[in-house]
Formats: structure tokens, sequence, C-alpha cells
């Protein structure tokens, strides 16, 4: 059974970051030896935090669910994972701007997570599968939107370590252009419904929601993607790469030979180590 057929395990808590019924998240803990449930956690035993974004191309077909796989290995290596639900397309309020307003609230809900669960707030990263990986990128770059934008928020409350892309449309104007160079004309129309048109008609919302115009990052980056992929054009890690360390940016990118798009997002598929290889060479480290 693929990914998305394969019942996901259950997280540990389902909590709401917001008033509306899909501003809602998943966390999972790990078990802490020797810590009490009833006694405040000290430094030392406070968990790194991964809050993950699910893909779908930002549409209400498709929700958190299957994220369940991940987050499950994620905590089986000894990370708390916040997954992040959000309003899409398809549904009242979604798209334009509230879909990027619940990534951004639901990242900052990590804050108020951290005074009731043990969780390190030195220690978080946001990783995102397929469109996903755009919000995952996006919120590490918000610092950036301008004050006039609708999408202007006050400084994030929660301060990122790094950002890790899963097959990742990382970057909007890219995945416009590469779609009608390499025939994924599809990727191009689901950016659209996303962002209510086209950057030249709407070039404030890209200004503000795209995170190639919110460069440079100031964290990390990985992208990982499957070279069997077919729904993400295989050259966007590299192009996204490119323009990244052109403003300053560390991105490495690791390319899986076979691999397809829901492969990097499966703990049971082939592709999976090199998932938890950036994961812990980006979150576990000191």
């Amino acid at each position: 059974m693929d990914l998305l057929s394969r019942p996901a395990p259950r997280a540990d808590l389902r909590l709401h970051y917001g008033p509306g019924p899909e501003q809602i998240g998943d966390l999972w803990i790990p078990e802490i030896p020797g810590l009490p449930h009833q006694l405040p956690p000290t430094a030392a035993t406070r968990l790194p935090v991964v809050v993950f974004f699910h893909g779908g191309w930002w549409k209400s077909a498709y929700d958190l669910a299957y994220g369940g796989h991940l987050c499950a290995a994620f905590k089986a290596a000894g990370m708390a994972c916040w997954s992040v639900e959000y309003r899409r397309v398809g549904e009242t309020g979604g798209g334009w701007p509230a879909t990027f307003q619940d990534a951004a609230a639901g990242l900052d809900h990590v804050a108020m997570l951290a005074e009731t669960y043990p969780l390190d707030l030195t220690r978080v990263i946001t990783v995102g599968h397929s469109a996903g990986g755009h919000l995952a990128f996006w919120v590490a770059g918000r610092h950036h939107i301008d004050r006039a934008s609708e999408l202007y928020l006050p400084q994030p409350r929660v301060a990122l370590r790094g950002a890790i892309a899963l097959a990742g449309a990382v970057d909007l104007r890219l995945t416009i252009d590469l779609a009608g160079d390499l025939g994924f004309a599809h990727d191009r129309q689901e950016v659209y419904n996303l962002m209510g048109g086209t950057p030249k008609q709407h070039p404030e919302r890209y200004a503000a929601g795209n995170p190639g115009d919110l460069l440079p990052l100031g964290v990390p980056q990985h992208l990982i993607q499957g070279t069997a992929d077919d729904q993400i054009p295989p050259e966007l890690p590299e192009r996204w790469s490119a323009l990244a360390r052109g403003r300053g940016d560390r991105v490495s990118v690791s390319l899986v030979p076979g691999a397809e798009h829901l492969d990097v997002a499966d703990p049971e598929s082939a592709a999976w180590p090199t998932v938890m290889a950036a994961m812990r060479q980006m979150l576990l480290p000191g």
C-alpha cells in the first residue's frame, strides 16, 4: 500500500492553535525516561521540535493525516513533532491570505506549547512535504515581509534552526516557470489558485508570499527530492539552491535516485535514510 492508502498512526494530542475548525495541529511527544509528568522539564530533558506542514497543493482535498507516518518516525527518533493543519483552497477562507496566516500562527503556537510540554525552543526546524515545503520555507523568511502586506505580523515567537523541504514546491515563481518549461502545467494552476492569480495580477501578494522574494531566509536549508518525482520539477531544488546561495544562505540538496514524490515522506521507503540523516544533521547536534 502506498503512503496515502496506509492507515496513519494517531498523534498523542490534537490541539487548537486558533478558533477555526482547521486551525489545529497534531502533537507527538517522545517519552523522556525518568521525568515525572507532574514535574517541569529541565533544559537537559527538553526535546528538539519538528514543525511539519503537509502537502496536497494547498487544497482541501488533502489534510494532515498522511503526515502521521513521518511524525511517528520522528517521535521514535527522539524528536517532538507538531503537525500543522491550515485553511486550504476549496474551503471557506482558504488560499490567500488565510493559508499563510495559519502557517505563521501554527508555528508561533509552539512557544505556547512549550509552556506545557517539554519542547526545546532553541532546537526547532520546519519540515514541509510538497506544497508544505513552500510553507516551511515561507515561515522561515516571513520576518522580511513588508509592514504594508496583509501577511505582516510582529516578529516570529519561535526562532528556527533550519528548514527542510521534502519534494517541496519551495518557490512559487520557480514552480510557475519550470512548470511551463517542463510540462508540469498543473503546478502552475495550483499556484494561481493559492494566490488568487498570477504574479502580474498580484505582484504584492507574491512579494510577501513567495519564499524567494524573502531571501535570505537566514537559516540553513536542505532540499530532498527523488529523481522519479512526477509532481515537482526535478530542476527546482538546484535552481532554489543557486538563488538562495546567491543571497548568502546555506543550502544543501539531496537527489534520491529512483524515488517518487511520496517516497521522501514515507518512513518505509528507500529514501527515508536520506531524510533522517538530514534531520539529525540539522536538529540533533548540540
